[in-house]
């Protein structure tokens, strides 16, 4: 191939990927808004209107992996393999934190809600009160997630769903003093069901009206 072939290849698309432009999307579970079902965490106003701030706190971002599990197969011949899974890879996300670590409260409110971990009298059992760590039901725990690959222009480039994500993980925040002034940071790891590429300015319709993910 000559050097000109692929510089029209490239002038072609605009530019090639640059991964240090990305911008995230993180929507709240559909139960994050019902203290019946979630507690007071994501009623709170001081969270108010944190998901879009905390793309500008994402440091790095992973974008997944999909693979096909296989499984041998023999008819009359050499064995050969078959498709007969999907498999994800998982999704990690670094976050810096600000001052009064806002960041890591609200994925720390998200796994408490998942476990039960709320306020007494919040809950819609017997004498208004949820047991202490008594798992929430799937629909109420689970959001959407975007990650949006960025063009020079900060405009998106492309973008890819996460359908029914929630954090699996919150990771620990380390202090030391012999740390020049580093800014405190932890990493999120998601759990979802599948991953797709989507249209830029597409959000997989038919999305649900508290969290934008779809079915």
């Amino acid at each position: 191939m000559r050097v000109s072939e692929f510089n029209n290849i490239v002038g072609g698309t605009g530019d090639l990927a640059r991964n240090n432009l990305y911008s995230i999307e993180i929507f709240p579970p559909a139960g994050a808004g019902n203290k019946t079902r979630f507690g007071n965490f994501y009623t709170d106003p001081t969270l108010h209107g944190r998901t879009r701030s905390l793309s500008f706190m994402a440091k790095t971002v992973t974008l997944p992996g999909k693979s096909i599990g296989t499984i041998d197969a023999k008819r009359f011949g050499p064995i050969y393999k078959v498709a007969n899974d999907l498999i994800f890879d998982t999704v990690s996300m670094t976050f810096m934190c600000s001052a009064d670590y806002i960041e890591h409260k609200y994925f720390d409110g998200w796994l408490s809600g998942i476990m039960g971990y709320i306020e007494p009298g919040t809950g819609a059992s017997s004498g208004g009160n949820r047991q202490l760590y008594t798992l929430s039901y799937y629909d109420d725990y689970i959001g959407q997630v975007n990650i949006i690959p960025l063009d020079r222009q900060g405009a998106g480039a492309a973008q890819i769903a996460l359908m029914q994500a929630y954090p699996q993980n919150v990771g620990p925040i380390e202090f030391a003093w012999s740390n020049a002034g580093e800014i405190a940071n932890f990493t999120v790891t998601w759990a979802f069901k599948d991953w797709m590429h989507i249209g830029v300015d597409e959000f997989r319709e038919k999305p649900n009206v508290n969290t934008r993910r779809w079915n």
